[in-house]
């Protein structure tokens, strides 16, 4: 839980970056210093109130750069990701020198295989995505193309219906303005954690690969000691994680499991899709479409780091 003084830390943090470093709507280009993803500024803006409320400062005019250095070796001792060091690297960079030439020192962080994933931004770039798929056959690569346009869980793969076999579960308060932003797409059903049925949107071409792969009759099929009907050939649950993994670890060295897909999907959303919407609107929109509906788990994948301490 974020102190009042953190969060008024914060607060001044977000107005200098959005003073100095507002890039959403602008061009990009390689020499550009803005920040083009309101999820960037505010990440960026979050990080340097919590170094400052981390140092004991009253008010960010206070940090200086001997401060930030020692912060940044602090961080490093915590096992925070070489990623991650120096994404608060440049934070403080810009915070404290602007469009100054200065710089901090970079620090070397530990053998990232010692940092448990709950301590990471999952979440893989399009570019990674990509390179995992040139490793794996035809079925892994629809599957995974199915689960990050639409940011599913591995074993929801299994229980996709078309709308006229199920029904959305009516406990719960759906939002009219869930995929908005989204390009043209077709609307599945399928059962979540806890038994909750929630819709999909599914981008059209990829549905029709789906299709594709429709059974001519259902098919039970046991995962992880649970049995699932099946109605289309699709990968899911620990065939599809296994398969992703291995995959990520051939092109890329490492993984972060098939799970970072959702990470991919909820900060493409943020970033990209919902940038008209309030924070506060764009939270409720990304949780309903994850299949959940709590703010705090839709910060763990916006704000992939601020349960660290």
């Amino acid at each position: 839980m974020k102190s009042k003084l953190q969060k008024k830390l914060t607060q001044q943090a977000e107005r200098l970056f959005m003073n100095n470093f507002n890039g959403i709507g602008k061009a990009k280009t390689k020499t550009s210093e803005l920040l083009h993803g309101r999820r960037s500024i505010k990440e960026q803006a979050r990080i340097v109130g919590k170094a400052a409320s981390d140092l004991n400062l009253k008010n960010l005019k206070l940090l200086t750069p001997i401060m930030a250095q020692e912060y940044l070796t602090t961080c490093r001792d915590k096992g925070l990701c070489q990623k991650y060091l120096s994404t608060i690297k440049c934070s403080l960079q810009r915070a404290l020198f602007k469009h100054e030439n200065n710089t901090l020192t970079r620090v070397i962080a530990f053998d990232r295989k010692k940092i448990p994933l709950t301590d990471k931004n999952r979440a893989y770039t399009n570019e990674q995505i990509r390179l995992i798929m040139t490793s794996m056959n035809d079925k892994a690569k629809l599957s995974t193309l199915i689960a990050v346009n639409a940011g599913l869980r591995v074993e929801e793969l299994l229980t996709i219906r078309r709308l006229d076999e199920a029904t959305v579960s009516s406990s719960r308060s759906w939002s009219s303005k869930r995929f908005i932003g989204r390009e043209e797409g077709v609307r599945y059903i399928l059962t979540g954690k806890t038994g909750l049925r929630r819709e999909i949107l599914i981008s059209k071409d990829i549905a029709e690969l789906m299709e594709n792969t429709r059974l001519t009759q259902p098919k039970t099929i046991i995962d992880r000691k649970h049995s699932f009907v099946i109605n289309y050939d699709l990968l899911g649950g620990k065939r599809l994680s296994d398969a992703f993994s291995r995959a990520s670890i051939k092109t890329l060295g490492w993984s972060n499991g098939a799970h970072g897909l959702r990470f991919t999907y909820a900060q493409n959303r943020m970033d990209n899709e919902l940038i008209n919407f309030t924070d506060s609107e764009a939270k409720l929109i990304i949780s309903q479409e994850l299949g959940h509906f709590r703010e705090e788990i839709t910060d763990r994948y916006l704000e992939p780091y601020s349960k660290r301490t």
